[in-house]
């Protein structure tokens, strides 16, 4: 059977997911792709995707494809989305999706904290680089397609969807979850601010607006 797989958008209350993961599954049926090195990454993966120079990217997603088949992992979180893996099972796949602007404001607050941007946020909300970064990790994945599709307004009601679904226990975590307005050192960004960033961000507009559509067919359903 394929892992669970987490499309794990950025700054959309995944990492309570994450959280949650490791008290429901082993260590050993846990795989992460996250950054280079990074601790979450799982050794595995850092070392296919980091440091095997020239391989072409089809050939290492048919390798990490290869490995979670062949461990019986039962959990799997990247924000690359798990929709190019070969062994990718939609029935088995869940995201999270956030309102962009407050997704984008998130993002620059952590970004900042962790020493990785020094932006103003508007240069920061003006670089492609930040713009529609849930699309490019929701990547070719077809929603429709998705077991589950959440938005963070509805976390709890979602983790219980989920547990329903999969028949686990997730439990409803905060990690990461301070106040935006407690973490932004400038002032409030003005209504004419949050129409920019959301002209920018187009793609993640659409996105979230489908999420939010196929959230509430979800969530008035009976099952």
């Amino acid at each position: 059977m394929a892992p669970l797989f987490f499309l794990h958008l950025p700054k959309t209350g995944g990492t309570s997911i994450r959280y949650a993961a490791h008290e429901i599954f082993p260590k050993d049926k846990i795989f992460m792709l996250y950054g280079k090195d990074s601790s979450t990454t799982h050794p595995y993966a850092n070392d296919i995707m980091y440091y095997r120079g020239g391989m072409q990217i089809g050939d290492q997603l048919q390798m990490i494809s290869d490995y979670l088949m062949q461990n019986e992992i039962g959990f799997y979180s990247s924000h690359m989305s798990a929709a190019y893996l070969p062994c990718f099972d939609p029935e088995r796949a869940f995201t999270l999706v956030r309102e962009p602007t407050e997704q984008v404001l998130s993002y620059y607050v952590f970004q900042k904290k962790h020493g990785r941007t020094q932006q103003s946020l508007e240069a920061f909300i003006e670089d492609p680089r930040n713009q529609n970064v849930q699309t490019q990790a929701f990547g070719c994945a077809e929603m429709d397609r998705l077991a589950l599709v959440g938005i963070l307004e509805a976390y709890e009601a979602f983790v219980e969807r989920l547990n329903r679904r999969f028949g686990l226990a997730f439990k409803v975590a905060h990690k990461n979850a301070r106040g935006l307005a407690s973490r932004l050192t400038g002032p409030k960004p003005s209504p004419a601010l949050r129409a920019y960033v959301e002209r920018l961000n187009a793609s993640d507009m659409d996105l979230y607006e489908r999420a939010v559509a196929r959230w509430s067919r979800i969530a008035a359903s009976p099952a």
